[in-house]
Formats: C-alpha cells, sequence, structure tokens
C-alpha cells in the first residue's frame, strides 16, 4: 500500500475553495486500486494557507493508472492557470507499519 500526498500551497482566504473541489463525485475515488482521499488544511501563515491531499493505493501501479488516466487530466485542467495557487509537492510513502484502536 503507498499513500501519495499533494502539497498544495494558496493565498490565504483560497484553501476551502480549493478544498472543496476534492469532495465532488467522479474522478479518482472511481480508479482500479484506489482506497482513500483525504484533504487536510493547515493554519494559516505568512499570508499562505496549505492543504495536504492524501491518497491511499493498494500499489504503485494503482496510482500510475490515475495519473495517466483522462479522469486525471481532466480533473487538472487548468490548474497552471489558478493564481491562488503558489506552489506544490508531491511525495510518495510506502506503508510498514499500521496500528489502530484494536491492535
Amino acid at each position: 500500500m503507498i499513500v501519495v500526498t499533494n502539497t498544495i500551497k494558496v493565498k490565504e482566504g483560497h484553501a476551502d475553495a480549493l478544498a472543496s473541489r476534492f469532495g465532488e463525485p467522479g474522478g479518482v475515488q472511481d480508479m482500479p486500486g484506489f482506497i482513500r482521499l483525504e484533504v487536510w488544511h493547515g493554519a494559516p501563515k505568512d499570508g499562505a494557507e496549505e492543504l495536504k491531499i492524501c491518497t491511499t493505493w493498494e500499489n504503485e501501479e494503482a496510482f500510475k493508472g490515475w495519473t495517466s488516466s483522462p479522469a486525471f487530466r481532466g480533473s487538472h485542467r487548468g490548474a497552471g492557470k489558478n493564481e491562488n495557487i503558489l506552489g506544490a509537492s508531491l511525495d510518495k510513502y510506502e506503508l510498514l507499519i499500521s496500528r489502530n484502536s484494536e491492535n
């Protein structure tokens, strides 16, 4: 299992509008191997806010299937023209240990 985080820095006051797009139906949640999407919001700092988009996948191949899909291209259309986005970075992590309240 892998988690991919997309950390997006936006101008202060614009995080909620961008975050709401990730709750819309269709897109990533319909992809084979997709497990979960979470959107985390960081506190404003120095005139900017941070969103951390975390997607969990069965494996690397499932994530690559998403990034090469027409749905991915459609969901990211025009993202480079959003003047409220100050920057973004993508990171991948492999799950090594998982614990919950039952174990």
